[in-house]
């Protein structure tokens, strides 16, 4: 059964919009694979798109500030798969008790405007460090640790993003969608091919 090991803690940092995670945190999903963040990583949401935030909130509000978090750590590091990292992001978003519309509408958001890229194997190796589920651990020295700095990274993204007609949608995809698979495809269907 899918869930987070630990509570992440942060702090602001000074420009109010950068926060530091101070302690490791995972969420593990059914498979199950553990989706680990470091403590000291720095997350600010940008893996959501900004369009999606006037209906949505703000990601470090509401129930799917965790989510958000190992999304935007995983958009980073860019080990695993772009389609299975924002896949995760719906399945933790469920995990957190967001409902199934509301985290369809987030899965589509950032499945249809967020970032894309190919997998870097050897990018920041000792970050994305495998563990299994059931040998994770939440201990690590938080005085020894220090700040992880966001990468400065170039991703694909979708050039010409339409935010009026996503948010037109965003009913379908709250009433019509069942699943993320459904969601995939009315994207597809409504707003052309995502690759």
């Amino acid at each position: 059964m899918a869930h987070y090991t630990g509570r992440p803690r942060f702090e602001w940092d000074e420009d109010g919009r950068v926060m530091t995670l101070l302690n490791r945190f995972a969420f593990v999903d059914d498979s199950p694979l553990v989706w680990s963040v470091p403590a000291m990583a720095q997350v600010d949401g940008a893996s959501i798109p900004k369009f999606a935030w006037s209906i949505l909130g703000s990601p470090f509000v509401g129930r799917y500030r965790k989510a958000s978090v190992v999304h935007d750590w995983y958009c980073d590091i860019r080990t695993r798969e772009w389609k299975a990292t924002h896949r995760m992001f719906y399945e933790a978003m469920r995990t957190s008790k967001v409902s199934g519309a509301k985290a369809r509408i987030m899965y589509a958001a950032v499945y249809y405007a967020g970032p894309r890229w190919d997998i870097v194997a050897n990018y920041d190796a000792q970050l994305a460090e495998p563990v299994a589920a059931e040998a994770y651990s939440l201990e690590q020295s938080q005085l020894d640790a220090q700040p992880i700095e966001r990468p400065d990274v170039t991703l694909w993204q979708r050039r010409k993003t339409d935010p009026v007609a996503f948010l037109a949608m965003c009913d379908d995809f709250a009433k019509s969608c069942s699943s993320v698979e459904d969601v995939e495809t009315m994207i597809e269907d409504h707003m052309g091919a995502t690759e």
